[in-house]
């Protein structure tokens, strides 16, 4: 059995699309192989798009650690607003198919606050309380009338970026939560840990990838495997939209 993980992403090339294979009970590895010798296609339309594997994807940028995912090598397709498109993966005797609409960007994302500057703390009350002061809570906010789910990332985009407290616990210069219905979200300064500038990026997602997130984290007993939408096989074939304000750390003068 073939396992998919397709992601597209309007207005970016198409670039992270990972098949792989099945364990069976008795395998001995713990991880499973990603397979490279697929014919993939992506349609749109009366349109193909034929997909190449790449063996240098780098994973440091994704949440997964295969090292090889296919990509469309051209520049002659632009993922957009409305977009479906169809997935084609045909891998020895198995056929597996799936389709994904592209959804809306999200509407009106801001930041009510683009800077925050830290001061020297002579002691641990003086980070807390500085964590607290309500000119430091990063309140986003954005149109969301129906209630469609969104998740945020927030990256902070510096070559080597300094850590904000070299005594605090380590912790990811990128935040990730999980996908929710709203139209807000706030944010601690203590979710910043590294100076520069961040990059918070919010994702329109389909229904389909929320039924996925929230069928992976279910119990260990539930023996029901995780939401597919893969005809065929397993995995997911999503489209995502998105739109990004920046936020950054700076040492007050």
């Amino acid at each position: 059995m073939i396992v998919v993980r397709a992601y597209i992403y309007a207005g970016q090339p198409v670039k992270d699309v990972i098949l792989m294979s099945t364990l069976a009970l008795d395998d001995e590895n713990e991880i499973a192989v990603p397979i490279d010798s697929a014919e993939v296609i992506l349609s749109r339309g009366s349109e193909q798009f034929t997909l190449v594997p790449d063996y240098a994807y780098d994973t440091t940028e994704t949440d997964t650690t295969f090292g090889i995912t296919y990509y469309y090598p051209g520049d002659d397709l632009i993922v957009a607003k409305g977009d479906t498109f169809k997935l084609q993966v045909n891998y020895m005797e198995q056929q597996l198919t799936a389709e994904a609409v592209v959804p809306a960007k999200p509407d009106s994302f801001s930041s009510t606050v683009d800077t925050l500057w830290v001061p020297n703390f002579n002691r641990n009350i003086e980070y807390i309380r500085w964590i607290f002061a309500d000119s430091n809570i990063v309140r986003l906010n954005w149109d969301n009338p129906e209630d469609q789910y969104h998740y945020l990332l927030m990256d902070n985009v510096e070559t080597d970026p300094e850590r904000l407290e070299g005594n605090l616990p380590p912790r990811w210069r990128r935040f990730i939560s999980q996908p929710f219905a709203d139209s807000t979200y706030t944010m601690l300064a203590s979710a910043i840990t590294h100076f520069g500038r961040h990059d918070i990026v919010l994702f329109h997602v389909q229904t389909d990838y929320v039924l996925l997130y929230q069928s992976s984290g279910q119990d260990s007993r539930d023996l029901n495997e995780p939401y597919s939408n893969i005809n065929g096989g397993l995995g997911m074939f999503t489209a995502f939209n998105s739109d990004t304000t920046s936020l950054v750390l700076a040492k007050a003068k």
